[in-house]
Parts: C-alpha cells; sequence; structure tokens
C-alpha cells in the first residue's frame, strides 16, 4: 500500500497544479465581464493614386480625384468623365455615391492595388464613369463609410460641382 500512495498523491499533487494552471491562464485570456468601448473613428481613405487625365478605350477622359473635393469643373454635355477614389473594402468602408439627375453613371468599378502574394487588407481605387447628359450644374457626392453602422455626420464626405455645357 505504501508504494501505490506514494505514486497517487504526487499525481494528485501534479494534476491539482496543472488544474491550478488552467484556470490561471483561462482567467487571464478571459473576456472581461464589462465591455471595453469602442472607440468611434472616421477612417480617412488613403490619398488618390490616380492624375488627370484618364485613358479610357484609347482617349483621354478627365478624372476628378480626391484633390477635387469640394470643387467644380465644366464638361461638354454628351462626354464621360470619371471620378477615382481611394478604397478599401476590406475594412468595411465604401463609397456611396449620389448622382444628381443630369448625369447617367455608366459604371462602377473597384479595383484593388497590386501587393505582395498573400497580403490581405491592401486598398485600391473606385472608378465610376458618368456621362453628362443635362445642360446646367450637376453634382456628384459620395459618403466613405461602413454599411452597417449609423451615420453620425462625421464622414469623409466628397462632392463635385459638374456644369455641363454644350458643344
Amino acid at each position: 500500500m505504501k508504494v501505490f500512495r506514494n505514486q497517487i498523491i504526487p499525481g494528485i499533487i501534479g494534476l491539482g497544479i496543472m488544474l491550478a494552471m488552467v484556470v490561471l491562464v483561462c482567467g487571464c485570456i478571459q473576456q472581461s465581464a464589462t465591455p471595453t468601448p469602442v472607440p468611434t473613428t472616421v477612417t480617412t481613405p488613403p490619398s488618390s493614386v490616380v492624375t488627370t487625365p484618364t485613358i479610357a478605350e484609347g482617349k483621354k477622359m478627365f478624372t476628378f480625384t480626391e484633390a477635387d473635393n469640394a470643387g467644380s469643373g465644366n464638361i461638354t454635355q454628351n462626354t464621360r468623365f470619371a471620378i477615382v477614389l481611394a478604397e478599401n473594402p476590406t475594412t468595411g468602408f465604401t463609397w456611396n455615391e449620389t448622382l444628381s439627375a443630369g448625369l447617367e453613371l455608366q459604371s462602377s468599378d473597384y479595383r484593388q492595388n497590386d501587393a505582395p502574394t498573400g497580403m490581405v487588407g491592401v486598398g485600391g481605387t473606385r472608378t465610376w464613369v458618368i456621362v453628362a447628359k443635362d445642360l446646367g450644374d450637376q453634382n456628384f457626392s459620395a459618403v466613405y463609410r461602413r454599411s452597417w453602422e449609423n451615420v453620425t455626420g462625421n464622414e469623409t464626405m466628397y462632392s463635385v460641382n459638374i456644369r455641363v455645357v454644350g458643344a
């Protein structure tokens, strides 16, 4: 019985020490009962990487970029132009655009920037191709936000006024 007791007692003590360590480790990585407040911040998209003018289908196309934010430009009626802004949808942030009735959206395309293989979370650019249909003052605006978050008024905004002129 003495041999049996000499084997069981150290085994029980060792098991107790292991359980205490497991409880200690689990307690260190367990989430706290009180949720930590997450600060609300506005993510500003990276700066523009496109210059004016853009080549599309072999023709030069006037391009508005982030540098043109809150600006304006003249476009001839029935002429295509582009708006190119940095975007990173992997973070949940996307541009939500609004066009006045005299502008016709032809396409909206996202292209990711080149990145080393296996690298995730790399941003890119959103390109809208638009036709200036109606004469007069028109407007393009966009809000850079996560669709599932409430609008706070602190979101990144972009707008450009377009005066559509006759040929």
